[in-house]
């Protein structure tokens, strides 16, 4: 394998840089449920639309469906990085946030080109993040007070997947080990400082160390290899995770300008129980106008669509219910990639990408549903001399709305990729 020093260079740079999250971020969707879900699909799809269930590639892996690995030809390592910015609006505040941090990294190696592959990788699964005030009425006996509510944490996978092809169908399945601590903490405080009474705190927290199995099934067909047509559906089963809680109620008081906790209400620690994750699946098609050069391949353009469901209503936590809702999902997207090979200008190399989606949250808020809606585009940016890939990617669009959840959110995503693709573990031979 020949790795270019620049490009080394330029990869090693962005990894370091993207280590160092930052988080700004206050959702309150994010209370519910496992929090806001982490998008699963590799960048360079999510910039037309996600359409992850039917796409497959030599040289780029599908983080989404494991079925993808059978038409795998080079060996790929892929790095993404992620950052949103939120506008929050409701019937009394407002505020803008911001947030970033390493979102995916993954290695996929043919185990027999163009037939059967295997990956394994890091990606983020789930997020907390969220820090709402709330001004209480005045009492008689206890004056005014307010609560805080924070949140923080994630759930993340250790991931293992293979796939394999068996000329127009392919299978593959996942292996995922779900990890991570989920922290709400709750706060009383009394402004009064006349009146004579304990604030309070409760803390809770939930943590993962479960496995979690996905499948996918894919069929493409090529017609007068002019013309193909991609069709696939990946997703998990209903499962029961296993996960600890811990819960902590206290009484406090200030010494100085220190909380110190005068007692415990209650402590209930390493607390063993399950989370029932939902059933969850997709399913979509690709349809490509083919071209061909100097005996490579590609799609010059390519449309599709797909629709994701998730049956959040049975999801339960330690035996409790949430305000989730079934999620639902329809996308749609296009590509364009005008030529292919450095003999064209380098814009015509690019590919360029279109797309959109529509559909709900898995949380309601005020006994409604939250509705999701974006547009999507990005581009492909090919490395010279290589197969290798720079992706970037954006979703421009509205969460929820002030009218049905008194909660409309304004966000830009953006996610930025690197495709590093080539022949590795390959023998030399020399004549």
């Amino acid at each position: 394998m020949h790795i270019n020093f620049k490009s080394f260079t330029l990869l090693f740079s962005i990894v370091l840089i993207s280590s160092f999250a930052y988080a700004q971020e206050n959702n309150v969707l994010t209370r519910f449920g496992i929090g806001a879900l982490n998008n699963p699909v590799s960048a360079n799809l999510r910039s037309w639309g996600g359409l992850s269930a039917a796409y497959n590639s030599n040289k780029n892996y599908n983080n989404d469906n494991p079925a993808a690995l059978g038409y795998l030809k080079f060996s790929t390592f892929q790095f993404a990085a992620y950052g949103d910015f939120l506008s929050v609006k409701t019937n009394s505040a407002n505020g803008k946030f911001g947030y970033s941090a390493p979102e995916y990294l993954s290695l996929a190696v043919p185990l027999k080109k163009n037939k059967a592959g295997l990956a394994l990788g890091l990606q983020s699964m789930s997020r907390v993040s969220y820090d709402i005030r709330q001004l209480n009425d005045s009492t008689e006996y206890l004056g005014k007070s307010f609560n805080t509510y924070t949140g923080s944490g994630g759930v993340y996978k250790v991931f293992l997947a293979s796939g394999i092809r068996f000329k127009d169908f392919s299978i593959g399945v996942k292996a995922n080990y779900l990890f991570g601590t989920l922290k709400y903490v709750n706060m009383l405080f009394l402004t009064d400082s006349a009146i004579n009474a304990y604030y309070s705190r409760s803390q809770e927290s939930k943590s993962f160390g479960a496995i979690l199995l996905e499948g996918g099934i894919q069929f493409q067909h090529e017609f007068k290899s002019k013309y193909r047509l991609s069709l696939g559906a990946t997703g998990n089963l209903q499962s029961n995770l296993s996960a600890n809680h811990d819960l902590l109620f206290e009484r406090l008081y200030y010494s100085g300008s220190s909380l110190v906790a005068n007692d415990t209400v209650y402590n209930q620690s390493n607390v063993k129980g399950d989370i029932v994750l939902p059933m969850q699946v997709g399913a979509g098609f690709i349809f490509s106008k083919m071209k061909e050069v100097q005996n490579e391949k590609w799609a010059a353009w390519s449309i599709g669509a797909q629709i994701n469901y998730g049956n959040w209503t049975t999801y339960k936590s330690f035996g409790e219910s949430d305000s989730s809702v079934n999620k639902m999902k329809i996308s749609i997207g296009v590509e364009l990639t005008p030529g292919k090979g450095f003999y064209d200008s380098y814009f015509r190399n690019v590919s360029y990408r279109l797309g959109g989606y529509t559909g709900v949250n898995y949380i309601s808020l005020n006994g409604n549903t939250v509705s999701e809606k974006a547009i999507t585009l990005g581009f492909g940016l090919p490395v010279r001399r290589s197969a290798s890939e720079m992706s970037l990617s954006f979703d421009i669009g509205t969460t929820g709305s002030i009218k049905q959840n008194n909660l409309q959110q304004f966000f830009v995503k953006g996610t930025f990729a690197f495709t590093l693709s080539d022949f590795w573990f390959v023998k030399r031979k020399f004549e």
